[in-house]
């Protein structure tokens, strides 16, 4: 990418969002770039899309899940490195699951999506039933219109399902099973990354004791002087590299997907956004261990003070 497309890319995403491009870490608006770029190709071939409802449901995963990287990336830009980190769960998540559709008979694997959320979405509405039955009765009549409204809107969704299902030419009774996370991730020789990035993303959505423990120990070490202040900047390192990886994901669905939709160029721009994050997680990485931050992703404020 020349430095002219970069200005632009930047400059767009920034408008967008009402931020300043200016300044911007370069590590940061690098980034920035590597996703925004393949994303905006992929926008501007979807008049070769055609009639198949199942590629205009592969582009509506890559959007929703472009809009959370770059939320990501926004929030690091304003200083919110850990709340970054927090989505960038959702941005794996769902970047995974587009890869394991498109993966294989995008068609039936959306049917099997499709279905088990309405099947979650029911137990729920069973479960919530039963907790209201204490309720005084006012509160539970009005408990029981909300489960009966939320159950219609389940009914209707089953028979748009169904009729998605004939009109694919899809056998319903290969609908039924949906994988869990880990189990997508197995088939697709990732599984490793559950074990590790993905649950070191869940414990920081999920606020558990992991911070909180960390500053009290930090905080508490006697004759330790500048301990506190290097485990943030440990945290803050972690947070670019879980972002990071997220990232990746993405770049990795978007790819699978325009592969799948023969978009040429998107998969040329994918490949080297993929390279340049990938790069940039094994610069970020020796941070970690170093107790340290990366430049690259310092702003000129945060430099003149480090």
């Amino acid at each position: 990418m020349n430095q002219e497309a970069h200005k632009v890319i930047l400059e767009l995403f920034c408008d967008r969002r009402g931020l300043s491009s200016e300044p911007m870490p370069s590590g940061l608006a690098d980034m920035i770039c590597a996703v925004t770029a393949p994303y905006l190709l992929m926008i501007e071939c979807l008049d070769e899309l055609g009639s198949d409802p199942t590629n205009g449901l592969l582009i509506k995963l890559i959007d929703r899940s472009y809009e959370t990287a770059a939320g990501a990336l926004a929030l690091i830009s304003i200083g919110h490195l850990r709340e970054a980190e927090i989505l960038s769960r959702s941005i794996l998540e769902s970047s995974v699951t587009t890869a394991f559709i498109v993966k294989e008979v995008p068609s039936q694997r959306f049917a099997q999506y499709f279905r088990s959320y309405l099947r979650t979405e029911r137990e729920q509405n069973i479960k919530w039933s039963r907790d209201v039955e204490r309720l005084p009765l006012k509160a539970k009549t009005d408990h029981h219109k909300r489960i009966n409204q939320k159950n219609e809107a389940m009914d209707g969704y089953e028979q748009f399902i169904a009729v998605y299902i004939a009109h694919c030419g899809i056998d319903p009774n290969k609908t039924d099973a949906w994988p869990g996370l880990i189990d997508r991730l197995t088939k697709m020789g990732r599984r490793i990354d559950y074990r590790t990035v993905y649950k070191a993303m869940c414990s920081q959505s999920h606020h558990d004791a992991g911070d909180v423990l960390n500053h009290f120990y930090a905080n508490s070490v006697k004759g330790a002087e500048g301990y506190a202040e290097r485990m943030e900047r440990e945290a803050d390192t972690f947070s670019v590299f879980m972002v990071l990886f997220g990232l990746q994901w993405f770049v990795e669905a978007i790819l699978a997907v325009c592969s799948h939709l023969k978009f040429p160029t998107v998969a040329a721009e994918g490949a080297n956004s993929l390279k340049r994050i990938t790069d940039e997680l094994h610069a970020v990485a020796p941070h970690l261990d170093a107790g340290g931050f990366p430049e690259n992703w310092l702003s000129k404020m945060q430099s003149a003070h480090s």
